[in-house]
Order: C-alpha cells, then structure tokens, then sequence
C-alpha cells in the first residue's frame, strides 16, 4: 500500500507540473500554489460529476482568465486520453492477433476524429494555438499513464515475477475504460473493464478488481478530498478577511 500511495502522489506531482506548463502558456504569473490548489479543486468536481467532467472546470478556482484555462484544461485531460488509447491499441494488437485487422480498421475513425479536433480547435482557438511545448504535454502524459498502470501491475502482481500477458492486459483496461460510457463518480466502470479483459485472457479477475477498486480510492477519492478540503478552508479565511475588511470600513 505504501508503494500504491506513493505511486498516486508521483502521479498528482505529474499532473500538477503538466498543468502549471499549459496553464503559464495564458498566466504567465500564475504560482506553483495555485497550481495546485485549481488541479486538486478541480479534481473535487470531477468526483461529483459524470465521468469526473468536472475536472475541466478547475480554471474557475483561478482568479483570471478563467474560459481559456478550462479550455486548456480540456486539452489535459484529452491528451492523456489518447496516450492512454494508443497504449490500449498497442497492448490489444499484442494480445489479439487474430484481430489485428479490425483493430487497425478501427483506429482510422479515431485518427480522422483527432485530426478534425485539432484543424478545428487545435489551430482554430488562440488559447490552444499558444501552447508551445506539445513535447512536454505529451511526455508527461505518457509519464502519468505509465505511473497509473503501475500502481494497477504491483496491486494485481504484488512481489510476483512479471508477467507479460498482464502487463499488455492493463492499458486495455485503461483503453476500454476511457472510451465506455461515463458513470457517475467513474464508479463501476474501470472494475467492469478489468474484469472483463481478465476473464477474456484466463486470468484472475478478483485480483484485477480489486486492484480497480484500490485505484479509484487512491487516484480519485482521496484527490477529490483534499480539493475539496481546501475549498472549504479557503473560502472560509476569503470570507473572515471580507469580514474583517467590512467592519475595519465601517
């Protein structure tokens, strides 16, 4: 569990450093504090929203350019969603042979519909356009996915030896996940996944859920506490120093 948990603040870590490099791209001033303080608000609304949507809002707990950020905040979250499907492609290509032409066929759409988002958005919106450091977005993307599935391996495997069928299982698991309909709280989704692409490779599918189970606690429930833990703190002091200035006025 200590390495789980260490493993989850690696990722918050990764998370905020890739955040503060998109959000500075438009608020150039904007303080490693705040940073974190709109990722882990951010990650508060994500936890009472329908597939953690909410996540993308985080730019209102900033003070300004609040529109842009939430757009920026949507090229976060989706440039680790299709890290996170070209992983899931790689580990089914290995694992599914058989089916390699239909996975290729599919993956056509899903380039069509990236290149459109990008000559659409990518070019279109000027926020978007300002983001010079795409080599950094998509590193530490990679980082972030590659440290998530990691907690998932050592949750499944513990000490055991590796095992490659489960190492290219788990970013089909996190694929199938992305792209499943959303749940409320996320709840229920990547456990159906892990079970499901378990059982399809023989393997142990308890474990898997388990370990599902574990990674919603420790990446989204105890995230989403501590935002909202320091929403609550610092709204309270902002309305105490209101307060005390309105009676300093009188």
């Amino acid at each position: 569990m200590v390495l789980c948990g260490s493993l989850a603040l690696l990722g918050i870590i990764v998370q905020w450093v890739k955040w503060q490099q998109l959000a500075r791209s438009i608020s150039p001033e904007l303080n490693w504090t705040d940073g974190l303080y709109s990722l882990l608000g951010g990650a508060a609304l994500g936890f009472i929203t329908p597939g953690r949507l909410g996540e993308v809002g985080r730019g209102i707990f900033l003070a300004r350019d609040r529109a842009s950020l939430t757009v920026l905040a949507v090229v976060d979250k989706l440039s680790s969603v299709v890290i996170t499907i070209g992983l899931g492609l790689f580990g089914a290509l290995a694992l599914w042979p058989q089916y390699r032409i239909g996975l290729l066929l599919a993956l056509i759409p899903f380039s069509i519909g990236i290149h459109w988002g990008w000559k659409r958005w990518g070019e279109g919106v000027e926020v978007v356009s300002r983001v010079s450091s795409w080599g950094g977005v998509i590193g530490w993307s990679v980082l972030f996915n590659l440290l998530f599935m990691s907690q998932f391996y050592w949750l499944v495997r513990g000490n055991d030896s590796a095992h490659l069928v489960v190492i290219l299982a788990i970013p089909v698991v996190f694929a199938l996940k992305a792209l499943l309909p959303i749940a409320f709280m996320d709840l229920g989704v990547r456990e159906a996944a892990a079970v499901f692409v378990f059982n399809a490779l023989n393997l142990e599918a308890e474990s898997a859920f388990i370990a599902s189970t574990l990674l919603f606690v420790f990446n989204v429930c105890l995230p989403a506490a501590f935002g909202g833990a320091w929403i609550i703190v610092r709204r309270a002091m902002a309305d105490k120093n209101n307060e005390t200035i309105r009676k300093v006025a009188l």
